[in-house]
Formats: C-alpha cells, structure tokens, sequence
C-alpha cells in the first residue's frame, strides 16, 4: 500500500533527520490505526524532486515530481 506525502517547495525537498522521524511516526500512527498487515511504502509527491540523502534511500520508496502529474511522457521513471 502507498501512502503519499505531498509538499510544495521552490527547489528539491530535503528530508532531514526530524522530518523523517515525523515521517516514521506518521506510517507507525497509519499502520495502528488501520491494523493493516500490510506494506506501507512511502510515495512523495513534491515541486522539483528530492534531495537525495540517507533519510530519501530508507524511507521514500518512489519519488514524483510535477511532471509526472502535469507534463508528457512517461511519468514513472
């Protein structure tokens, strides 16, 4: 199952290490909520992209950007 995080930024998003706790704390809080058992990946939706970093390889399992959702071509890559 994904769950999207969704931010608008003026340059490449950079998660540092709070926001990826928060962002942990986030998927933990979904998980217990829903009781599910199943496999939450993190999609993040942003401006320009992410800043790539340590905390993007552990959490984010796909990344988009606005030109997936508004530009031509293949939106996946």
């Amino acid at each position: 199952m994904n769950l999207c995080e969704i931010k608008f930024s003026i340059r490449p998003f950079t998660i540092d290490k709070a926001y990826a706790e928060n962002l942990r704390r986030k998927i933990g809080i979904f998980k217990a909520s829903t009781k599910t058992s199943k496999a939450a990946w993190l999609t993040f939706i942003s401006t320009f992209g992410l800043t790539p970093n340590v905390h993007v390889q552990s959490l984010v399992r796909q990344s988009l950007t606005m030109d997936a959702l508004f530009g031509e071509g293949e939106p996946f890559v």
